[in-house]
């Protein structure tokens, strides 16, 4: 399943790069480099952890020189074994729930103890019918202070992208990193939330060196 994109709540057909700026080479080499997460003050590297660099690049390299009864022998054991499909892993695989949300009236200050309270970088905000509607963050609510009684209304971000139980990984992780997007909904077909995608949950996938089809 294809990604969705919601606008003031409602589904439209618009592409995500009609509605999002795609981030510049720079920026996309930068995200590369050190999986960084724009827009989020989550910090992975925790004690005891570490990244697994995948280099798309290791399987250029040239293999190191064999005999040619050596190599004759590689390629007969080599030969008849059934190549092994890798296993596509889809947004229900990895996708965080319950998810924190917040409604459209609460004030900013509400929404910046949830996320001090739980730890996280995003709300989804939920309208009268508790349809998710858009997203909050801290850096939008950083821009008005974290003690405003602006409602989350004004602020939170009314163009979304979501993602169906179905869709492919490598399909959100490209999203995130070809757009300035950090956190993706996941979402049934009655518009109901039912997990949400962040950029760290992919970083965590790869410190936990899972494979991410086509990552980046």
């Amino acid at each position: 399943m294809s990604l969705i994109i919601i606008d003031q709540g409602n589904r439209i057909q618009t592409p995500v790069k009609a509605l999002f700026k795609q981030r510049s080479v720079d920026e996309t080499a930068a995200s590369n480099a050190s999986r960084g997460l724009p827009g989020s003050d989550e910090n992975m590297k925790r004690p005891g952890e570490r990244f697994i660099r995948l280099d798309p690049e290791s399987s250029r390299h040239p293999a190191p020189q064999t005999s040619g009864a050596q190599a004759a022998y590689e390629e007969t054991s080599k030969a008849g074994k059934p190549k092994t499909a890798r296993p596509v892993l889809r947004a229900q695989q990895i996708m965080t729930f319950p998810v924190q949300t917040i409604t459209t009236t609460a004030s900013l200050r509400q929404a910046w103890l949830q996320l001090e309270e739980h730890n996280i970088a995003h709300l989804v905000v939920l309208d009268d019918s508790e349809r998710p509607v858009g997203l909050i963050s801290r850096p939008d609510i950083l821009e008005h202070g974290t003690d405003s009684t602006v409602t989350v209304a004004v602020v939170y971000q009314k163009q979304m992208v979501a993602a169906t139980l179905e869709t492919e990984l490598s399909q959100i992780a490209s999203t995130f990193v070809s757009y300035p997007i950090s956190a993706i909904p996941v979402i049934s077909e009655k518009d109901e939330l039912l997990g949400i995608i962040s950029r760290t949950d992919l970083v965590r996938l790869l410190i936990n060196d899972a494979q991410v089809e086509s990552w980046a």
